[in-house]
């Protein structure tokens, strides 16, 4: 049984040059202590929750918050026909992810040190409550399966650190001020990069690197540059040589997202404003009065200047993808938009199927242009024909061309073509095991097994190789492979669901049973656990 697999790229070694933060409040700690209470010193926090309980109706799932014994859980199950609880499933909370000024987000640290999502959030409105976490509010959400990636990281953690064991830490001075080593061998300045002193453009990418976001899902946001690893970026190098900007090509003006405070100040004429205009990085509360700043210009042209400007001119609205969540609207415009800014919405999960244009910089490369119409899967037809032309012209020596060629051809059904890709990518970074396992699964899919085989074992891809392994007959190395997964991954349903399959054809029910009943416990939503289960059961 062959299932698409999800492949997360973690970074576990420490960034080159970046130290211990504690470090900088030896001699800092004034700064250190008030930076510690801004949204970014508490980006990340250990788990210090208000205990509740959720029902989702629409998954028919019921949810308690808890502590015991000085740790934070949160616990789901559904109840039978019989009234009794069922598909029970219980994660500890390690982390918290957000500041809490808005919402928090708990996190569980799983085997292997992957960290993963829980399904329920925290949100400050109306003094607090526990919801669906945002992207979850439907009937096949992820339940306790969802990996953090690096690439989910970046904005919510430090650099990767080995003095702090591979857990995430909150943002500290070093994303602002970059690497700190050069500063701690000579202490002066010129050793470590102060934003106040560089150029305009260069201060307001700094806080562009996690504030820039055009969308939260539908296209990629932003594509970082071939050979670019996901905390490679130093503040004070141009951010367009680290990442590339992306958005709706008919630009969706009135969107209004979480993370869209510089997207929506880049649509105001107000262009001398900046970040730190209102906002001190290093303090919890606004530099100045908004008033103030608004009347560097504005001084007393307005009929209610003893007004607070941003309640007309910046005023809050619900956010379109954390429906839970009222930010301040970033976009400075005469009026206010029309309508109930603060009507209650419900998750919107429709796919965007058209073109993506360049955002950041404007000028298109076409080769990154190109790459970005299929990025997400959502304009396949003229985004592979685009990107077959790019690469075609350009010729590019970067395997990641390729692999999203193979990728987007992957998801439109062209196997071959996709294989043919993958191949490219390939030898341009022999020892990628990502493309490996690409090409393996194109293969195993195609049903060259025996070909997908090696190239799986290369890339020690331990489902796609159960699941070939399983297909050839060899079903002691299938369950092997399986084993080690649900050991290592207990919550994924995909590795219970292919140890069911691999069980059932070696003889043995009780324990295929027992696999697609763990399956279902982990995913509710499991058609085809289920059918096995009910297959099993009408014997």
């Amino acid at each position: 049984m062959m299932r698409s697999v999800f492949l997360v790229m973690t970074v576990a070694a420490a960034e080159p040059g970046y130290v211990d933060p504690a470090i900088c409040a030896r001699c800092h700690p004034g700064i250190a202590a008030s930076f510690a209470k801004t949204g970014m010193g508490r980006s990340i926090q250990p788990a210090r929750l208000t205990g509740s309980t959720y029902y989702h109706r629409i998954s028919n799932r019921h949810y308690r918050v808890s502590e015991r014994e000085g740790a934070w859980y949160v616990r789901r199950h559904q109840m039978d026909a019989m009234g009794n609880e069922t598909n029970v499933v219980e994660a500890r909370v390690d982390l918290v992810i957000g500041s809490g000024n808005h919402a928090r987000t708990p996190v569980s640290l799983a085997s292997s040190d992957r960290l993963l999502q829980l399904p329920v959030s925290w949100y400050a409105e109306n003094g607090g409550f526990w919801a669906m976490s945002p992207g979850y509010d439907k009937p096949d959400h992820l339940g306790f399966r969802r990996e953090i990636s690096d690439e989910c990281l970046f904005c919510h953690a430090a650099y990767p650190a080995a003095w702090n064991q591979g857990r995430p830490a909150p943002i500290d001075c070093q994303r602002c001020h970059g690497p700190g080593e050069a500063h701690l061998r000579k202490p002066r300045q010129g050793t470590i990069f102060n934003p106040a002193r560089a150029p305009a453009h260069r201060k307001s990418e700094v806080c562009l690197q996690c504030h820039l976001e055009t969308a939260s899902q539908g296209i990629p946001n932003a594509i970082r540059r071939a050979g670019r690893a996901v905390y490679s970026y130093r503040p004070g190098e141009p951010l367009t040589d680290y990442v590339l900007h992306f958005d709706h090509a008919d630009g969706h003006e009135e969107k209004f997202e979480i993370n869209h405070a510089a997207y929506r100040m880049r649509q105001s004429r107000c262009a001398p404003l900046a970040c730190t205009t209102c906002h001190d990085p290093h303090t919890a509360g606004p530099r100045t009065t908004w008033r103030a700043a608004c009347q560097g210009c504005h001084s007393s042209s307005h009929a209610a200047r003893d007004a607070d400007c941003v309640n007309c001119h910046m005023p809050k609205r619900r956010t379109g993808d954390a429906v839970h969540v009222v930010m301040t609207d970033h976009r400075i415009g005469r009026r206010p938009p029309p309508g109930d800014l603060l009507a209650q919405k419900r998750e919107s999960h429709a796919p965007y199927k058209g073109p993506v244009a360049a955002y950041y910089p404007p000028t298109a490369e076409p080769l990154y242009l190109a790459m970005a119409q299929v990025r997400e899967f959502n304009h396949l037809t003229d985004g592979i024909a685009a990107l077959k032309a790019a690469i075609a012209r350009y010729k590019p020596k970067a395997y990641e061309f390729y692999f999203q060629l193979g990728e987007a051809q992957r998801a439109a059904g062209d196997l071959r073509a996709a294989e043919s890709a993958y191949r490219e990518a390939l030898r341009r970074d022999r020892a990628n095991t990502r493309v490996k396992a690409a090409l393996g699964d194109a293969l195993l899919r195609q049903g060259r097994i025996q070909e997908a085989i090696p190239i799986l074992e290369s890339a020690n891809h331990r489902m796609a190789l159960a699941v070939a392994y399983g297909q050839t007959g060899r079903l002691s190395d299938s369950l092997r492979l399986l084993k080690e997964l649900v050991a290592a991954e207990p919550e994924s349903a995909l590795a219970w669901l292919n140890l069911g399959v691999t069980l059932e054809q070696s003889g043995d029910t009780a324990g295929a049973a027992a696999a697609y009943r763990e399956a279902i416990r982990h995913q509710p939503d499991s058609a085809q656990a289920r059918q096995h289960l009910n297959s099993l059961r009408s014997r």
